[in-house]
This record gives structure tokens, sequence and C-alpha cells, in this order.
């Protein structure tokens, strides 16, 4: 018995040895940690959208909830007539349908629609972005994306549509809209604009930003919302708003990426470009954006045919799959530190580009601004992370008593997936933690992963997405 009982014993302290030996191996490989008792801040409000919940079916289809559900910080209102078929929103000509017609007169202006849809996002919790100007028009002939004929006329019709909104004139609101931008991607011509020469828009900005001036100081006004990042327009921007003193508030741009550093490389350029042209207030707003694994031919045209254009709507790798979910967490963490002051993602609806499929369904893509949602909500002050993996990003937070903890993992398009461990600073050393998770098998999966010795292990696939509940 005595042999025996030794034996036991030697056992047990071989495996207690193997135990110990693990957990400081395990320690080691723990390169990743998330300290819940540093606090460094608020995470920043950067998971705006274009568009809202469909308006003109909402008797038919109901995703007001859906859209709240994501606490989408702004929504930039472009192309909100294509999302609503038959309806007269946002547009300049939309609501104002005779250009000839005179500006201060109150009931050449028809307002009903766009001040619903305005109402819709602003019970949502959301900061409209009032884009002045049109829509995109992919049409032989193009009716209202040109130039404007009269531009002294049209910046008095902006003025009648901001006033409408900020002062209540014409039956309307004092709703204090802050941000004004003046038309969109003036540089895609004929789409957007019929001049090729950047000047002419230059000189419509100055006309209509100044107008808007002299009546609103208040209100945040900007453009020209281009295609891409290109200081050789914006600066021509600058420079003739610096000379003819019209204010230049906020520069947007867009980006339809396959690398993440497509997205987050631009704003430091553009804060270092701006700050040496004399506009260091001016806010960064990258106010279109989506991941893009694709080339317009196959979006817009015929390459690849059918199939290509179902792999993208459909595919894990595609759009708005786990790749594009991925992609997207993982950039908005990175933003927390850059100079960026907005973005707007494209778009809440829109079949080919939105967060919900043609037959309802959400996809994983909405999922992960449901997740940025809700950590931003729920657990607002960003704690300090460690993540020195080039694919892979976390995003620490709590709330103001500490009583919740949310920890964001997104692992974008990694080589060689293998476990990540995290250590864990300010919990109990044992527990269980509530996990959400998106990945090529899953577009929201809920499950409980224990941990021990204060080390998370996940376990991610090429690209995944987990939110982590302590």
């Amino acid at each position: 018995m005595k042999t025996a009982s030794l034996t036991v014993l030697q056992a047990l302290c071989a495996f207690i040895a193997f135990l110990v030996c693990s957990t400081a191996s395990q320690a080691q490989k723990a390169s990743y940690s998330v300290d819940f008792k540093n606090q460094i801040g608020e995470i920043r409000p950067l998971n705006g959208i274009n568009l809202w919940a469909k308006f003109s079916r909402v008797t038919l289809e109901d995703y007001q909830n859906v859209a709240e559900a994501c606490h989408f910080s702004t929504v930039r209102l472009h192309d909100a007539p294509w999302d609503n078929e038959g309806m007269r929103l946002v547009d300049v000509h939309q609501i104002f349908g005779n250009l000839s017609a005179d500006p201060l007169n109150p009931n050449n202006y028809f307002f009903g629609p766009t001040d619903d849809y305005i109402a819709n996002i602003r019970k949502g919790g959301a900061t409209p972005i009032y884009r002045l100007g049109t829509s995109i028009e992919h049409t032989a002939k193009h009716y209202f994306a040109k130039k404007p004929e009269d531009m002294e006329r049209y910046a008095e019709i902006c003025a009648g549509i901001v006033r409408h909104y900020n002062a209540g004139w014409a039956n309307g609101f004092e709703w204090d809209l802050p941000y004004w931008e003046i038309w969109n991607e003036p540089n895609l011509v004929p789409q957007m604009w019929d001049d090729a020469e950047w000047d002419s828009y230059c000189q419509f900005y100055v006309v209509v930003a100044k107008r808007l001036r002299a009546e609103f100081p208040n209100i945040k006004i900007g453009g020209p919302a281009l295609t891409h990042w290109s200081w050789d327009l914006i600066g021509r921007l600058a420079d003739v708003c610096r000379k003819e003193g019209a204010p230049l508030d906020f520069v947007s741009w867009h980006c339809y990426a396959r690398k993440p550093s497509e997205l987050l490389d631009p704003p430091y350029t553009a804060r270092k470009m701006l700050d040496e042209a004399g506009f260091p207030n001016a806010e960064l707003h990258l106010n279109e954006w989506h991941y893009f694994p694709t080339n317009w031919n196959v979006v817009h045209g015929t390459n690849g045919g059918d199939a290509a254009k179902r792999e993208l709507a459909t595919s894990p790798t595609g759009l708005h799959g786990a790749e594009a979910a991925a992609f997207v967490d993982y950039v908005l963490t990175r933003w927390q530190d850059s100079p960026l002051t907005m973005s707007n993602y494209y778009a809440f609806g829109l079949d080919t580009w939105g967060l919900i499929d043609n037959f309802g369904k959400l996809r994983p893509t909405y999922y992960a601004f449901l997740l940025f949602g809700d950590q931003i909500s729920n657990a607002p002050l960003r704690v300090e992370t460690h993540d020195p993996g080039e694919n892979v990003s976390l995003l620490g937070s709590v709330n103001e008593s500490g009583t919740v903890k949310r920890l964001l993992v997104s692992c974008y398009k990694i080589d060689d997936p293998q476990a990540i461990n995290i250590k864990l600073i300010g919990l109990p050393s044992e527990g269980e933690a509530n996990v959400v998770q998106i990945d090529y098998d899953h577009d929201h999966l809920e499950t409980k992963v224990p941990y021990s010795n204060g080390i998370l292990t996940l376990m991610p696939q090429k690209s995944s997405v987990f939110l982590i509940s302590f």
C-alpha cells in the first residue's frame, strides 16, 4: 500500500508539474493582452453608415429596429432616392422640382418625405449628414448630375433647405443638423459632373459655401466627396477656399478597398497636408467605403457573367461575407488611433452594397456593425490592449462602473490560423466568457468559452470576428 500511495503521489506531482509548465508555456505565447484596469479614453464613434432603413417599403419591410440596434453614429444621406423607389428624397432637385422657381418662396419646396426620413434617423440616435446635390446617374443622358447653370440660385435653394431643418422655416424644424456636404464625387465625369475642369467644381463650391456660411455661421460645410483621396484635387480646392475666404470645415473622400492600408493610411497624409495648407481644423471624413475584393468591370460590367456577381453577393470571401465582416471591424479598430474624424460605410440599404440581401437576410457585415455598436453602446470606455499581429486587432472596453467588460477581436485574412492566447488583466484568473463569433461557417454564433490562468484562447478561422463579454 505504501508503494502504491507513493506511486499515486508521484503521478500527481508529475501532473501538477505538467500543468505549471503548460501554463507557463501558454503565458509565454500570450502575445496579446487586454488590461481592463487601464482606461485610455473613449471608443471613437467612427461607425457611420450611408442611408437608413428603407423608407418606401416600411409597411412591408420595417427595418427601423434593425438599424437602431447597430447604434450607428452618423448617417450620410447620399443616394437616398435610389434606395427608396418612387420617393422624392434629399436631392436638391427632388425637394425643389423647378430649379428656375423663386427659392425664397416656401411653396416651391417639397420637404415632406425627407422630413420623415431624417426623423427616422434621429429616432435611431444617429446624426444625419446632409449631402447637397444629386444622387449618381447611371444613365446615357444626365439630367441633374451636372454643373448647375445658375450657381447663385442653386446656392439660394441650398440655403432654403438648411433653413428648413435648422431654423424652422417653411413649417420646418430646429434640428441643428451640423454637417452639410456640397455635392458628391464631382471628379467622376460624367456620372456626377459634366465638366472635366476641376476649377468648375471649385467655383461652385465657393459660391455655395460662402452663401451658407453667411446665414448659418455654426454649421460645418465641406466636400468634395472625391471617389478617392487626391491631394492634387483637394489641395487645389483648399487653395481656392483660402483665397476666396470660403469655409472648408471638413474634407471628404471615398474608398472601395481590398487592403486595410488603403483605408488606414490616407488620414495621416490628409492631416499633414491640410495642416500645411492652413486648414488644421478641417475634419477628415472618409464618408463612403466598402470592402472590395474585385473590380468594377465585375460589379457594373459583364466580366465573369452572372456567376461572378452571384459569388460576390453570397460568398464568405465576397462583398458581404466573413472576410468583409472581419475587414469592417479590423479597420474600425485600427482607426481608433488615427486622425480620421468620421467614416460612413456604403451602405445600409441598396442590394448590391447593403447590409441586408434582397431576401431580407442580415449579412455578416451587418453583424460586424452590430457587434461594434454593442460595444460602443454598453462599454464605451476604451482600455489598453496589445495586439502585435499584423492581421489581428483588439478593442477592449468597459462601462463607467467597470462592471461591463467587452473585447472585440478581429482576425482578417490570417495566412496560417492558429490559436490566439490573450492575457486578461483585471479579471479573475478562472472564468467563462460569452462569445459572439462571425466566421465562414457562422454569421452570428453565440457560445461560452472558459478561460483559466488568466489566459483566454480563441481558435479563429482565416477571417473571424469575436465579441467577448465578461
